[in-house]
């Protein structure tokens, strides 16, 4: 495969969309299928926001916009409630507990099993809830979980803070930080991103708010660390440890041969033993080469994409901490393109690197699966020739190094590991499914045997229920269910897609 001919800027925009964690293509919504009548239930007192029943005009477009890719799962909630207050939230979850309704929330529908629809019972919609009060005294965010990646990136950014963000700019904060979050720079924040929440206010089954600290309801200070999105509770305010802003972001960009994944995992490898990974967040992803034919065989299309991004307060400490890759063999005669110690804002890293933006309207449907592991380049020496028959060219395989998660006493996430490695199916149309769904359950087998555990948002629950306990440790599994028990006896929320 020749070196790649492209604008530079317009090769990596390709790869862009590639490359999210969790998000890809346009938010594409197809046209509505027809609504099932249904018996209107009573208005629902208290509450100002919008609300569409099932039966009603508009009710499929509201219900196929709960999530993001084009993948809409047929479950239909009788009720969904677009909340503008907590006020709202309270007197929904109220009125759905007086009335047998189960409650399902959702804050930003990224999640690709699409959990916050579920048949029957009530949708709360957080999205519109998206109020951000910066303290730059005391370096807190409070925000409300409709809030946006890009805008709590711009408000901090304002004051000279910043947050472990999603690596997408729509990404709702709310369903994120619950479950973990894998955010830009987290070897510098402090790893998962909800080891960063020190505070939150949520709406219990019984419709009283409590608030959650280290000192105030620790046990559902605990749960909320982590918990993902099976809670049983409706978080409607978080508070948020900010760190100070990054003064220059660069990053080096390295493309490889799929059959040179040894080259780049054993550079990685080198670096890290040195002690030289430092601050800097390396992400590698097995995709197909923008420039090669959808037919093209493997060996010319598949390629490994390597970019290591530096976040510091000066371009001179930024060029040394990503110095150590340019002496690698990331950079040497296997490389068939390099982009080195390139300047970005956040605004560009997004536009550039995990960009929605695919005007060929691409990804539309979508699946993902992962582990959290600590051998992490055994891993990817495992999926590297399943990746190579990949089903369609915007299946990919990601991996994150220099994760440094951790595993604390007042938060239910279960894990430390070095690398997060997830695989992504994504395709067009809904006779592909099966192959699609076939393709990423076959890599399973193969990744699995290295887990240390699993990322709680980015699982194939449609499929394979049983990796939602499979995300935690089984004392922190268990301690959830005990939780759930005691704070929500009469089951008024959904528990994980796949349980009861």
């Amino acid at each position: 495969m020749s070196e790649p001919t492209l604008p530079r800027r317009q090769t990596l925009k390709q790869l862009a969309g590639l490359t999210a964690l969790g998000l890809i293509g346009y938010l594409r919504a197809p046209r509505a299928a027809a609504a099932n009548p249904a018996t209107p239930v009573a208005a629902i007192p208290g509450v100002g926001g919008k609300i569409v029943r099932r039966g009603e005009k508009g009710y499929e477009i509201w219900r196929q916009s709960m999530v993001w890719h084009l993948s809409k799962p047929k479950r239909y909630p009788d009720v969904i409630v677009q909340a503008r207050s907590t006020e709202d939230v309270i007197h929904a979850v109220q009125y759905a507990a007086a009335n047998g309704l189960k409650v399902a929330v959702r804050s930003g529908g990224h999640n690709s099993n699409g959990p916050s629809l579920r048949d029957g019972g009530l949708l709360i919609d957080l999205s519109a809830l998206e109020e951000i009060r910066i303290d730059s005294d005391q370096r807190i965010a409070s925000i409300q979980p409709g809030v946006r990646s890009l805008g709590l990136v711009q408000a901090a950014r304002d004051k000279g803070l910043t947050f472990p963000v999603p690596h997408c700019a729509s990404v709702g904060l709310g369903g994120f930080t619950l479950g973990g979050g894998i955010g830009w720079n987290y070897p510098a924040r402090g790893g998962v991103s909800t080891h960063s929440i020190i505070g939150a206010e949520i709406v219990m089954a019984d419709g009283r708010l409590l608030r959650a600290t280290a000192k105030e309801n620790p046990d559902l200070y605990w749960a909320v660390r982590g918990v993902g999105p099976g809670f049983f509770g409706v978080v409607t305010r978080l508070d948020l440890k900010l760190y100070t802003a990054p003064k220059v972001i660069l990053a080096s960009t390295y493309i490889l041969p799929l059959a040179e994944v040894k080259t780049a995992t054993a550079a990685l490898e080198k670096i890290r033993q040195a002690g030289k990974l430092g601050h800097t967040e390396p992400l590698l992803v097995f995709t197909h080469h923008p420039e090669a034919p959808d037919n093209a065989p493997p060996e010319q299309a598949k390629i490994c994409f390597v970019t290591i991004f530096a976040f510091d307060e000066s371009e001179e400490k930024a060029r040394a901490a990503l110095q150590p890759y340019a002496e690698s063999a990331l950079a040497g005669s296997k490389a068939l393109f390099k982009a080195e110690f390139q300047p970005f804002d956040f605004e560009g890293l997004y536009d550039r690197y995990f960009s929605l933006n695919d005007p060929a309207g691409r990804c539309a449907r979508y699946a993902v699966d992962n582990v959290l592991t600590n051998r992490g380049a055994e891993t990817l020496h495992a999926l590297a020739d399943h990746y190579s028959k990949a089903p369609t060219r915007w299946c990919h395989v990601l991996a994150a190094f220099n994760m440094g998660t951790r595993v604390l006493p007042d938060s239910c996430f279960s894990w430390v590991a070095d690398t997060f490695v997830g695989c992504y199916a994504i395709w067009d149309e809904e006779k592909d499914d099966a192959a699609n769904f076939a393709w990423l359950g076959d890599n399973l087998p193969l990744m699995d045997p290295f887990a240390d555990g699993h990322y709680v948002n980015e699982i194939e629950a449609r499929g394979h229920p049983e990796r939602y306990p499979a995300c935690f440790s089984k004392a922190n599994w268990n301690r959830l269910q005990a939780l759930r028990r005691q704070y929500d006896p009469q089951g008024v929320f959904h528990s994980y897609l796949g349980h009861s």
